[in-house]
């Protein structure tokens, strides 16, 4: 019987071990200065991909002559953190599917238009225009695939988890 126990007892701890990193993150995203903080997050990371977008848009149209590139690795991995925290923080079990159901549409958008910001810039008159227009949403979109697809990626873990220790 003082087998059987041990065996137990081990099989406790490791279950112990295994949930105690979930319930910290369920407990972390439940807390009130998190939903702050990734709502904030959550909204500067909207507004820096539509910002870059403005500006790669204006710099092809030749309003401008800086430009943020929109394959820059230091601005991808910007937003990459910010929306792992968005994950992490701020999508409870409540809101997780219909996250992950937006989040899928907005990541396919942003695969398939993505490419619109990789187009060149020299063009005249209305295929300038067209062009900025072109390079704009394929450069924002691309910025808000960044920042989703990390939240996506921990929000789908945690359903993930959840089904897999209810079984």
């Amino acid at each position: 019987m003082a087998k059987d126990e041990s065996i137990l007892d081990s099989h406790e701890t490791i279950e112990e071990i295994v949930t105690k990193p979930a319930d910290v993150i369920s407990n972390l995203a439940e807390s009130k200065h998190a939903k702050t903080i990734g709502a904030w997050l959550f909204i500067i990371g909207f507004v820096l991909a539509v910002v870059t977008g403005l500006i790669n848009g204006a710099a092809a149209a030749g309003l401008i002559n800086i430009g943020i590139n929109a394959n820059d690795a230091a601005l991808l991995g910007f937003m990459a953190l910010i929306g792992l925290i968005v994950g992490i923080v701020n999508v409870n079990d409540k809101e997780a599917i219909n996250f992950l159901i937006g989040a899928i549409a907005i990541t396919v958008a942003a695969g398939t238009m993505a490419p619109l910001a990789g187009l060149g810039v020299g063009t005249v008159g209305v295929a300038q225009a067209t062009n900025s227009v072109a390079v704009f949403v394929g450069s924002m979109m691309q910025m808000v695939g960044a920042f989703i697809a990390p939240a996506a990626i921990i929000v789908g873990l945690k359903v993930v988890y959840g089904a897999a220790r209810k079984a």
